[in-house]
């Protein structure tokens, strides 16, 4: 597998917010402010806060952080910046389909006691603290039922890149990691 240079992620990020950035408004529709309810999971909120453009685009930035302690600890915090395409123009009473592509960084820390084993995999023993960056596509459902309240249900797929790690034990840790979010977001529309 051959390394990706941070200058790669920090150039790709670049021309992804040149390319929302190019998106002309003709009509700017408003803002979202919603929190992730699955998040509540790991004792902490999400924040996000999204821009729609002429009623067909949002660009959208959060902050999540966590802790949970089921089969080993995991702590983590990051920023995501969500560039969404919506399939339908955005309007209450509907359902509206996106897709779209995402960037962020995921700061996390891992520990995990002994060897496990499972008929799917094995694991062994991981603490270590790691910074990265990660990028993907995301897709989902926003609706607004009524005039301000909103819903939205969506999943992001993608590969993270360690760029910095702290190993505390004598086992290699991986170079990166397969990228999955689940969000069920509720809101505010404005």
């Amino acid at each position: 597998m051959t390394n990706f240079p941070l200058q790669n992620y920090i150039i790709s990020f670049i021309l992804f917010v040149i390319l929302i950035s190019s998106v002309k408004a003709q009509e700017q529709s408003g803002f979202l402010l919603k929190t992730n309810l699955l998040n509540l999971v790991a004792k902490r909120p999400t924040i996000s806060i999204e821009k729609t453009f002429a009623k067909k685009y949002g660009l959208e930035l959060s902050y999540t952080s966590g802790e949970l302690n089921i089969g080993h600890y995991y702590k983590y915090d990051g920023f995501l910046l969500r560039a969404k395409k919506y399939t339908r123009e955005i309007k209450t009473r509907d359902a509206i389909p996106f897709y779209g592509a995402y960037i962020g960084n995921l700061n996390r820390k891992i520990v995990r006691d002994g060897y496990y084993e499972s008929w799917l995999f094995n694991q062994k023993e991981k603490n270590f603290e790691a910074s990265s960056v990660r990028v993907g596509g995301n897709f989902g459902i926003l609706f607004i039922p009524g005039k301000r309240f909103a819903l939205e249900g969506s999943t992001g797929i993608g590969y993270g890149k360690y760029i910095s790690t702290t190993n505390y034990t004598q086992y290699a840790i991986p170079k990166g990691y397969f990228d999955f979010q689940l969000w069920l977001s509720v809101g505010y529309y404005f």
